[in-house]
């Protein structure tokens, strides 16, 4: 059974999940608008792994599930770190 808890984590992951496909949409324009790489296909494996996240969440391995979900986050914030320094154009 769902608690409210797993629902709320659930939920939060899966927004994540899409904030990071409007970043991927803006990194995509970017490149597309001033020629400037992004990279943007890399942005997939934040995408995915931030998924994965949610699925993982009755998972009896709570090592692995925490693991899952740092790895999701973080290589989120390198993501969006990088694309911020790109279209500031801080080298």
């Amino acid at each position: 059974m769902i608690t409210i808890q797993d629902a709320i984590e659930i939920y939060s992951w899966i927004a994540a999940s899409l904030i990071m496909v409007f970043i991927t949409a803006i990194a995509n324009f970017y490149q597309k608008k001033f020629g400037v790489k992004t990279f943007y296909y890399f942005y997939i494996v934040p995408i995915f792994v931030l998924f994965v996240a949610a699925t993982e969440l009755f998972s009896p391995d709570r090592l692995l599930h925490e693991s899952i979900e740092f790895t999701g986050a973080f290589s989120s914030f390198l993501a969006s770190f990088y694309l911020y320094r790109k279209m500031v154009g801080v080298k």
